[in-house]
């Protein structure tokens, strides 16, 4: 029973006045924890996936080369994520469009703003934008985008400028988002300054000597980020068994694996199955269509179903709803069908199979590879049924 945008009760049993919509499930709304929706346009992945480094040249030329605008990309995006059952997104922004554009018609979201900048003559101005970013934050309650900021990366953010963004967020009480051990580029740069990305840099004009923290480690990027008030490390594929237990005693932080794009970049094998038994906080994102076919999360689940059959169907439908909505501080308004949380939903049609054995084993069923998101609902609203 929905009232006013919002679950009022759960009932059993038959009801006259209800909505019969058919052989279907109702599950809440997906969370789609990182994407970069201003890469919506992009008609497949941007190659050269590898080495890393390269596949970055090709998507700065690709953003310098596109027809679209920004704003176009991102209205497309959010048309595609909610037409696919996802109701809540953690986007990664680099200006201004992206906060302007989520509201009640599309899903709710986190905007993550985007600092990077390795030299002093750049930090000054970054935080500058960083901060008047979060003053427009008017509300943090039931609104439909939250504003964080994601200083990138290691390989292009300072250390200074890294520290002094999570401080900013620290003292304006907001998430933080940040692309950390992705790449085994990334560990060399930190390790001994040298490789693809001290290349990369250096051919863009860009390069400070000794520019990320001094120990040259991942630990010292997760103890800073361990004072925000929540943080999401984006990908981590190359987190250590320390690093993975020291992410298990700060259940604030949240690692986002982004399945079918770590697939894209032939990692090695992700450790998300063991940093679930080690107590890790851990959701799902699609990153971005540079990475990516699509924006969307209900493939995620169903790739990660096909491979890895051994994890409970719970899980997974977790990993996709109340744990991204989790990780982006939003559990008290949406991630299950609770009363009092908002009316955001996705159907599942159900194909044979899955209607003959949901009665007996319903996650099993619901995760069958013949069923497919057919509509949303965002606060009460219906948004289009396919």
């Amino acid at each position: 029973m929905i009232e006013n945008g919002r679950i009022a009760r759960l009932d059993s049993g038959r009801n006259v006045d209800a909505d019969d919509l058919g052989n279907v499930a109702v599950i809440p709304g997906l969370a789609n924890a990182h994407t970069h929706l201003e890469f919506s346009d992009f008609a497949e992945p941007v190659t050269p996936a590898r080495p890393f480094p390269d596949w970055i040249r090709a998507v700065i030329a690709a953003r310098r080369d596109r027809a679209g605008t920004t704003q176009r990309a991102i209205d497309g995006g959010l048309r595609e994520c909610l037409g696919g059952g996802t109701t809540l997104l953690g986007e990664i922004a680099t200006d201004d469009v992206s906060a302007t554009r989520f509201g009640a018609a599309s899903s709710a979201g986190v905007v993550f703003r985007e600092v990077l900048g390795i030299g002093d003559d750049v930090a000054q101005d970054q935080l500058r934008i960083a901060r008047q970013h979060l003053s427009e934050q008017t509300n943090r309650h039931d609104v439909d985008a939250i504003r964080g900021l994601s200083p990138h990366a290691p390989y292009s953010v300072s250390a200074d400028l890294f520290q002094q963004c999570v401080q900013l967020a620290v003292t304006m009480n907001a998430p933080v988002a940040m692309h950390l051990a992705e790449t085994r580029e990334e560990l060399e740069l930190l390790r001994s300054g040298s490789g693809p990305f001290a290349e990369l840099l250096k051919s863009l004009g860009v390069w400070r000597d000794r520019f990320w923290m001094q120990d040259g480690t991942i630990q010292s990027y997760l103890d800073v980020l361990a004072r925000a008030p929540r943080a999401l490390i984006v990908h981590g594929n190359y987190l250590t068994t320390s690093e993975i237990d020291f992410l298990g005693r700060h259940p604030q932080m949240t690692v986002v694996f982004c399945p079918r794009t770590h697939r894209f970049f032939g990692h090695a094998a992700h450790p998300w199955r063991e940093m679930l038994k080690r107590g890790v906080s851990v959701a799902l994102g699609t990153d971005s269509r540079a990475s990516n076919p699509d924006l969307g999360l209900w493939a995620e689940v169903q790739y990660l179903r096909r491979n890895f059959s051994n994890v409970p169907a719970e899980t997974l439908l977790e990993l996709a709803t109340v744990r991204g909505a989790t990780a982006l501080g939003q559990a008290d308004e949406t991630g299950t069908l609770s009363p009092g949380k908002r009316a955001d939903l996705a159907v599942v049609v159900l194909c044979d199979d899955a209607r003959n054995s949901i009665s007996t084993q319903p996650a099993e069923a619901l995760l069958h590879p013949g069923n497919r998101i057919s509509a949303t609902m965002r606060r009460g609203r219906w948004t289009g049924r396919n």
